[in-house]
């Protein structure tokens, strides 16, 4: 945006448990991959200089696996709300310490505060830091050095309460870090931001960063990489000394596979999943941004993690290898179709903030959908649907609307994936294809790049709609399970 990018934590969170939901598998993928045309995919632009109210980031990481540690040195450009505020406030991991912080070059005092944040950040705490008198302008420049161990935390479905742990870890296996730590200064989960980063490992280890690798070399017994990312919405590390890579052009579609266990048959088939899914999406929306254009789909090799495909960062898939093994072991004609084809949809619907990320995942999980409707079977798609107004159908009566469903509550992740899968469904039958997809591609090349909310998709699809356009109002505005109205009955 400069995108109001929104961490698709209820996502991670809700689709991992299975108190809450099942697991959907789509088991039968046949694609017969005959793409004519190449499926553009925008890499990154060079000549972007970043927006005067995107965060910046430029740090030099270096990570000791074995001891499970980190130190940083970096600077960050801040932009400030309020040019005249006296100070400002990060979240940061609770052990890591702070050993240098400077503001425009001056010393600045900090302290300990709460942590302020729209989801349950692990292990973090909040940092408030004073101004130096003197300072002034929009946006500032914060240079700061810390470091520590990290707070070693059981992986994330590992336990009863998925409140005390996120997949953050850094451990001799792996290293998996993103915001859900709060390892690098956090200043608003999810929002946009600009990062150039170094990364200093042990050698003989392999690192997949957020956006585009410009550097990989071996000095003095050390893999330093180093990467750009424009326009992300996270700072991803993710590394450990056993990933094979597994590079794929199918159909002018750039792949990278990254997994330590997994099946060479599973990991192919994987490959033309993801091209007939991006072709898809690219037609029907046009581009969208790929750093460097190629996209990498990383089997982290944790044990549990994050459920059905884990979580999408622009050009970056993350999944679970363990929790993948455990499907094939249990089904060898287990899936992630539909599940990926959510994460790649991501790439697109991505720009809703706050209580607006519900547009996200409404788009991200019908599409996902339309993909098998497409590239599987009609016959699958209708089950999905079928699902879908089922679990809507059984949200309590008192269950949050869509304009006011928060991220955080038990009905949230079926409100917003499975209720507004459902919604855009019933505006597709009602405009029909053509005026569907057509309306879909301009709302996302309209709001691209824009923070979107709730009143921005009312006021859109309103109008799109026409004479139908009371269909928004009574969709957006129900609570509980599917609305009611006068002329149709339950939808």
């Amino acid at each position: 945006m400069a995108r109001s990018y929104v961490l698709h934590f209820v996502h991670c969170v809700f689709s991992t448990t299975e108190k809450i939901l099942a697991l959907r598998r789509v088991t039968a993928v046949g694609l017969l991959i005959t793409v004519a045309v190449p499926i553009l995919l925008r890499g990154e632009d060079k000549s972007e200089s970043a927006p005067r109210d995107l965060l910046s980031y430029d740090l030099r990481v270096t990570i000791e696996p074995h001891a499970g540690s980190i130190a940083v040195q970096g600077s960050i450009e801040v932009p400030l709300r309020d040019p005249a505020a006296s100070n400002f406030r990060f979240n940061l991991h609770e052990t890591l310490a702070i050993k240098k912080l400077l503001v425009n070059g001056k010393q600045a005092t900090f302290a300990d505060a709460s942590v302020e944040s729209e989801i349950p950040l692990a292990a973090s705490r909040g940092v408030v830091v004073d101004i130096p008198a003197g300072t002034t302008g929009g946006r500032i420049r914060m240079d700061i050095e810390y470091g520590g161990r990290m707070k070693p935390l059981p992986e994330f479905n590992a336990t009863d309460d998925w409140r005390h742990a996120l997949d953050d870890q850094i451990n001799s296996r792996m290293v998996e870090l993103a915001g859900y730590s709060s390892w690098y200064p956090q200043f608003s989960f999810g929002q946009p931001l600009q990062a150039a980063l170094t990364l200093s490992l042990p050698q003989g280890w392999i690192a997949i960063c957020s956006g585009q690798k410009l550097e990989d070399h071996v000095a003095r017994g050390r893999a330093l990489t180093r990467w750009s990312s424009p326009k992300d919405m996270d700072i991803v590390i993710l590394a450990s000394p056993s990933y094979k890579k597994k590079s794929i052009q199918v159909s002018g579609v750039n792949l990278e596979i990254y997994y330590t266990q997994m099946p060479e048959k599973f990991i192919e088939q994987e490959g033309a999943q993801i091209a007939g899914v991006l072709k898809l999406y690219t037609t029907w929306l046009g581009e969208t941004n790929v750093p460097g254009g190629t996209v990498k789909h990383v089997y982290s090799p944790k044990r549990k993690g994050q459920g059905k495909a884990g979580f999408a960062r622009p050009g970056l898939i993350v999944t679970s290898e363990g929790l993948t093994l455990e499907g094939l072991a249990s089904d060898p004609k287990f899936s992630l179709f539909q599940g990926i084809a959510h994460e790649i949809a991501h790439y697109w619907w991505n720009f809703g903030a706050g209580q607006g990320d519900w547009i996200n995942e409404a788009f991200a999980e019908y599409f996902s959908a339309l993909a098998v409707q497409q590239l599987v079977s009609e016959d699958e798609f209708r089950s999905i649907m079928a699902d879908y107004r089922k679990q809507a159908s059984g949200l309590p009566a008192e269950a949050p609307s869509l304009a006011t469903v928060p991220p955080m509550e038990q009905t949230s992740f079926v409100i917003r994936y499975y209720k507004g899968a459902a919604m855009l469904d019933t505006f597709r039958q009602t405009m029909g294809d053509e005026k569907f997809f057509l309306a879909s591609r301009e709302f996302f090349q309209t709001y691209s790049g824009k923070p979107t909310g709730t009143a921005e998709f009312r006021s859109f699809w309103k109008a799109k709609l026409g004479a139908q356009a009371q269909l928004i109002d009574v969709w957006l505005d129900s609570r509980g399970g599917l609305p009611l109205t006068p002329a149709q009955g339950k939808l």
